[in-house]
């Protein structure tokens, strides 16, 4: 084994049903490569790795370096892994969005860390492991903290020189997503940072300064991933790829110039679609848009900030939908300003939407975005493990008021997903569609265990 392994951990309690690269591991992989440092990545999620294994595996090679990632949601099953693996390895450390949020808070909640990296770090990490490799604790680079030792978050200028992520390190034949049932699944970001401030986004690690890739640039790296990889279905992992219209008709117009026959999914920002760019996106490929919707009232969406109107949300769908393009609303519930009878009504405009998918979930502030100064600052901030059936680990943060406790969450979220996926329009159509009445079934199931579990 190489002498710096990265690891995406085991995740502790209820597991996805969807697996994906991990962008910033494979980004760092290359990055060391370029720098002349042999890297090892360890995606044990899609591996179907639990700790033991991990463990054993690291016992066995000895790398002298080992990073971690982790989210927030994820921080426990990150440093149970670090425990485990303390005593065989000279050096530990932690990155992504949780020690970018949280900082040097990580050390008091598990000192096995050595380190840890705020932002992103494919230009200073390589830096930092060819130190501690070569026996210099010299470590006063940006981003890089230690007890005792904070640091700003680093930050790319331009993203454009960095090495495509290491896709031969990675398991690509695991990955998987329930869009694109059958097909192998692949992530690209082709820009970073988004400009708009809603009160519950994290930037810690991407910041607000929007940093475009070339549409060149991002369809070599799609090439490589089609021609090579055999990639049939891609996720755009941008904040926002829709930000500049002209850059998404250009990444387009290429996709279809080079033949490349590919389905993919992105996010979108209502205020930020139009006819003839959608259009152009399902020709390229793309099968669904996945939109902010949050809530169909207007109160609601100046609360958090999205700067957009509900005329807009129904505009956008319909757009899209017109186009061909299926549509995912993300729609979220314990907004303070608005009663459990009126997210029940978001349900309704879910409904009226005709929106293909929806993802219901609770007001999170995650450490790092506005809200959960706000949640400090009322005393309403709460960890738990994931209430609704997308929200995995066993630290969610919850913003809970003394009108929204947990228990009315959790049934606001139990009687939208029943409304919205059990309704027998839905379950009929969904059955007809080409390869529907399996994915109703295993969507079915996973529904029906979270109703019980809850």
């Amino acid at each position: 084994m190489p002498p710096v392994v990265l690891i995406s951990p085991p995740i502790i309690g209820k597991k996805p049903s969807l697996l994906i690269p991990s962008l910033g591991i494979g980004y760092l992989a290359s990055a060391l490569r370029q720098a002349g440092i042999e890297a090892g990545i360890i995606d044990a999620p899609a591996l179907g790795m639990d700790f033991e294994a991990v463990c054993n595996q690291i016992k066995s090679a000895r790398p002298e370096l080992v990073g971690i990632t982790s989210t927030t949601p994820l921080a426990d099953s990150a440093y149970q892994l670090a425990r485990k693996i303390r005593e065989h390895t000279n050096w530990l450390i932690l990155g992504g969005a949780h020690p970018s949020a949280v900082s040097a808070k990580i050390f008091d909640e598990c000192p096995e860390f050595d380190f840890g990296f705020r932002g992103e770090g494919e230009q200073v990490f390589p830096e930092l492991a060819k130190k501690l490799l070569e026996g210099d604790r010299n470590t006063d680079l940006p981003g890089v903290i230690s007890p005792g030792r904070g640091s700003e978050p680093a930050l790319v200028q331009d993203p454009e020189p960095l090495p495509f992520p290491a896709w031969d390190l990675l398991p690509m034949t695991r990955y998987r997503h329930p869009l694109f049932p059958g097909l192998q699944v692949a992530t690209v970001i082709s820009s970073r940072g988004c400009p708009y401030q809603c009160i519950f986004c994290d930037k810690s690690v991407c910041g607000s300064k929007f940093r475009p890739r070339s549409p060149e640039n991002v369809l070599k790296e799609i090439e490589e991933l089609y021609f090579q990889h055999r990639i049939r279905a891609l996720i755009f992992y941008d904040d926002l790829f829709t930000l500049e219209a002209e850059r998404v008709l250009e990444i387009c117009r290429k996709i279809i110039e080079r033949g490349i026959r590919i389905k993919w999914k992105c996010e979108g920002r209502v205020n930020l679609v139009d006819e003839n760019t959608l259009s152009w996106m399902k020709r390229a490929g793309c099968a669904q848009i996945a939109y902010g919707i949050e809530t169909a009232h207007q109160k609601g969406l100046d609360w958090l900030n999205k700067g957009v109107k509900v005329s807009q949300v129904e505009q956008a769908v319909r757009l899209t939908k017109n186009a061909g393009i299926k549509v995912l609303g993300y729609f979220i519930f314990g907004i303070p300003v608005e009663s459990y009878e009126e997210e029940l009504e978001s349900v309704e405009f879910a409904i009226r939407l005709k929106l293909d998918y929806v993802q219901f979930a609770s007001l999170s502030p995650f450490p790092g975005s506005r809200l959960y100064e706000v949640a400090v600052e009322n005393g309403w901030y709460r960890e738990s493990p994931g209430l609704a059936p997308e929200e995995y680990g066993e630290r969610r943060p919850l913003l809970i008021t003394a009108y929204w406790t947990e228990d009315r969450l959790k049934a606001v979220l139990r009687q939208a997903y029943r409304r919205f996926y059990l309704r027998p329009g839905y379950i009929l159509r969904s059955a007809i569609r080409p390869t529907g009445l399996w994915d109703l079934v295993k969507s079915g199931f996973r529904l029906t265990r979270w109703m019980e579990r809850e």
